[in-house]
């Protein structure tokens, strides 16, 4: 979790444990972002570089750093 900053804390608990490992394994050397898509779906996915100023119909729910190994 040391990883994870958590950028809403309302959708936070609602991210599926299987999307938390995905984007944990996925950010090996760059970021990764868990987002509300507008369908409804919570994913892992290369962010836009900059939550704030990402447009489009995605709610960022948490940024997670490359790993340190």
């Amino acid at each position: 979790m040391d990883r994870i900053k958590v950028l809403n804390e309302t959708l936070w608990p609602k991210v599926p444990k299987d999307v938390i490992a995905e984007a944990e394994h996925a950010a090996k050397l760059d970021t990764v972002w868990i987002a509300l898509q507008g369908n409804g779906h919570i994913v892992a996915m290369d962010g836009p570089g900059d939550p704030d100023v990402a447009t489009g119909d995605v709610t960022f729910i948490a940024e997670v750093a490359p790993s340190q190994d």
